[in-house]
């Protein structure tokens, strides 16, 4: 039974700032990943998005055990510069970004579970796990995944414009989930990626949180509630 405080994709943006004030009312801080590439619509500049993942970074090293730093897309293309399947990609920054993220690799994790809840940027899906083998020990160890396996992370499907059924869990969509299996051991998926309009998008099997807010999830009620910036 845990509260947990969940940080979607933040892209440069400020709103993480309330996993600092609540640090003490929960029993962990979850950040789904993607914390580069700002959307040049809403007015942040990269140096605005890197100063702002230096605080993330350091919020983490304050707080390692209770703060948890998952990786998206938009983080892969950095730590991989082999990484192909790019969107906002800094290329003129990029082995420097690249330099920071390997800094800091232990801090990263491709997936977190908490009571029986399984967090990760996109989410996992049986379809991308089968195609290549992967099993879900692999996925929770993310150094040695890097090592091997991290190619498997490119699959994007159909939703995104890829060639794949379903996409890797730093690139599924939620569309996908519609049709797709999820693995049944984990009672729902938290996941950010696909960014929604104004509310999230929330099934009692998987929870796409991706609306520039922060949430509290209640693992004892299945309850999960945003919190106003």
């Amino acid at each position: 039974m845990a509260k947990v405080l969940i940080v979607p994709d933040v892209h440069g943006r400020k709103f993480w700032h309330k996993a600092m004030e609540m640090i003490d009312e929960v029993d962990q801080v979850v950040f789904l990943g993607d914390y580069l590439d700002p959307y040049p619509r809403e007015g942040i500049t990269f140096e605005d998005a890197l100063m702002e993942f230096e605080g993330i970074l350091s919020f983490k090293e304050d707080y390692p055990d209770k703060v948890v730093l998952l990786v998206g897309n938009h983080d892969m293309h950095y730590i991989k510069t082999e990484f192909m399947n790019c969107s906002r990609l800094n290329v003129w920054r990029r082995q420097e970004i690249h330099d920071l993220f390997i800094s800091n690799i232990e801090k990263l994790q491709l997936v977190h579970e908490i009571d029986n809840y399984l967090f990760s940027h996109a989410g996992v899906y049986l379809e991308w796990t089968k195609r290549y083998a992967i099993t879900l020990e692999e996925l929770f160890n993310f150094t040695k995944f890097l090592g091997g396996r991290w190619n498997t992370l490119e699959d994007v499907s159909y939703e995104r414009g890829g060639w794949c059924k379903v996409g890797s869990c730093v690139w599924a969509d939620i569309r996908e989930s519609v049709e797709n299996e999820l693995p049944a051991m984990f009672k729902k998926q938290i996941v950010g990626h696909t960014q929604m309009e104004s509310k999230p998008y929330i099934t009692s099997r998987i929870a796409c949180l991706d609306v520039r807010q922060c949430f509290i999830l209640d693992t004892e009620t299945d309850e999960i509630m945003g919190i106003d910036a």
